[in-house]
């Protein structure tokens, strides 16, 4: 199923650096998994997913990117976050303040040790994050 989408990460973890590969696989994007803030600006996509480490506090460049995911730029977005509901809800909040739809199943994962060289991950992770991109999908069909 192809649909005008992206991945995107913040994180400096390896191992959901090459599980947001495995989303970009499963979905078909038409586009590289790219970093936040994006080289190429996201407009009028269909579907944003954004792979998180999720912080207390996290860089003003995120949440200034975050913060700007109206219905211009995306009618979707969908997480996929390392980190605490509590820090989550925060990047959640502030998307949905934006005007975008925030997709309700959020997908946490433990990302691992913060070195991008340590890209492994088990068959069940990516078993999970390929049944949550189908179950993504499914619910813009």
């Amino acid at each position: 199923m192809s649909m005008k989408m992206r991945v995107l990460t913040a994180t400096k973890k390896g191992k959901l650096i090459a599980l947001a590969n495995v989303v970009a696989k499963k979905a078909d994007s038409y586009k590289a998994v790219d970093v936040i803030p994006p080289a190429y600006s996201c407009e009028r996509e269909r579907l944003v997913v954004i792979v998180v480490t999720a912080k207390a506090v996290m860089e003003s460049s995120f949440n200034i990117f975050v913060a700007d995911l109206s219905r211009d730029r995306t009618q979707n977005v969908a997480f996929i976050v390392d980190g605490t509901p509590e820090n989550a809800a925060k990047i959640l909040e502030s998307a949905k303040n934006a005007g975008t739809h925030v997709h309700e199943n959020v997908l946490y994962l433990n990302g691992g040790l913060p070195f991008k060289f340590l890209k492994k991950y088990t068959d069940e992770e990516k078993a999970k994050v390929e049944a949550w991109t189908e179950e993504v999908l499914a619910s813009l069909a």
